[in-house]
């Protein structure tokens, strides 16, 4: 498989050659985030390619920090390492890593004088090594989710099919799918869950009676557990969305009784929890009307309702940092990549 650098965008920075922006191999060692935001510089790339480029870099200084690893210690062997170390091991991203890792390497080699190179016979570029390239562990990982959302007139058409599925039902009417109210209330509150919330598939499956709390405001707290600790975080759902959350929230409180470790979200045969790929047919189903009615929304699934409440976040001008926390990022740099979706598809609606 042919790889491909890091592409520029444009418009572009205006090139500098200036030695200000040519550091020092010794420059390199000593503040290796500094002498890559002025290599970056020195290639032109755009103000966008440059944010995303400069915290992808920081999150390998900060693994070899970690590591207590010099750039000029940095084998093969340790890039496998940090492949497998990205918590969001998709293979795209490990390719973007590997390539710029790859250049950023040739850009400090290149300030290596001959006394140095003399002295250090071994120095190389440890990205270009079969066993890195050819790993077959890494390649095995999943291909990217498209970084796909819908934006504020989209997001209104999915909440108006919202909040009119069990609108003229009784409790005990069909709807023209079939489907009864109470399973419309339930794939209505998942829906909401992920479009206005933010959660994961597998922490919506995750979720607890106990995890919900219903203020006087009408807000419901969402305590999501996440993977791990460092992911764990609450959520607050306000407006319709915690209406919808806790018309089916009643329902479940009064199926269960005190059983408050009971799942949010089970089986309808029994009370057993859901698959992820149930989820991704039900959240399909209950949105076949609007991708009937409009077929430019296109597939409707969990991961582009959650990327969609980041969209939401970012038309608030709410801080990239905080985006990652909201919706659980292992790492910022995925934020950084949705930020760049969400622009580009912002001019383009302009446009």
């Amino acid at each position: 498989m042919q790889t491909k650098h890091p592409l520029r965008s444009k418009p572009a920075l205006p090139r500098n050659t200036n030695s200000l922006f040519n550091k020092s191999l010794a420059e390199w060692r000593a503040d290796p985030d500094l002498a890559f935001q002025s290599w970056l510089l020195n290639q032109g790339f755009g103000q966008r390619s440059f944010t995303v480029y400069r915290a992808q870099w920081g999150v390998f200084t900060q693994w070899c920090s970690e590591q207590k690893l010099d750039l000029l210690d940095i084998q093969p062997a340790h890039i496998k390492g940090f492949l497998a170390s990205l918590l969001e091991n998709k293979l795209n991203q490990r390719h973007r890593y590997l390539r710029l890792i790859e250049r950023a390497y040739d850009a400090m080699l290149q300030c290596v004088d001959n006394e140095t190179l003399q002295a250090n016979p071994n120095l190389h570029n440890p990205v270009r090594s079969y066993q890195v390239l050819f790993d077959p562990h890494w390649k095995q990982a999943q291909a990217n989710d498209a970084t796909f959302f819908y934006l504020g007139p989209e997001r209104q058409i999915l909440c108006d099919h919202m909040r009119s599925c069990t609108e003229g039902l009784g409790m005990k009417r069909l709807d023209a799918n079939g489907k009864s109210p109470k399973r419309n209330l339930r794939d209505r509150a998942l829906a909401s869950l992920f479009l206005l919330c933010g959660l994961k598939v597998s922490e919506a499956l995750a979720l607890r009676l106990s995890h919900l709390t219903s203020n006087s405001d009408a807000s419901v707290w969402v305590r999501v557990l996440g993977t791990n600790a460092h992911l764990a975080r609450v959520q607050s759902l306000s407006g319709e969305g915690a209406q919808w959350l806790s018309q089916w929230l009643e329902i479940r409180r009064k199926e269960m009784g005190e059983d408050k470790d009971a799942l949010v979200f089970c089986t309808q045969k029994n009370e057993q929890g859901m698959h992820a790929s149930t989820v991704a047919r039900v959240i399909r189903d209950f949105f076949s009307p609007v991708i009937k009615a409009y077929p430019d929304i296109g597939l409707v699934t969990a991961q582009h309702l959650r990327n969609s409440y980041g969209a939401m976040l970012f038309e608030k001008e709410v801080d990239i940092n905080e985006v990652a926390l909201r919706l659980g990022y292992a790492e910022v740099i995925s934020a950084v990549r949705l930020h760049e979706a969400w622009a580009q598809r912002q001019e383009q609606f302009r446009g």
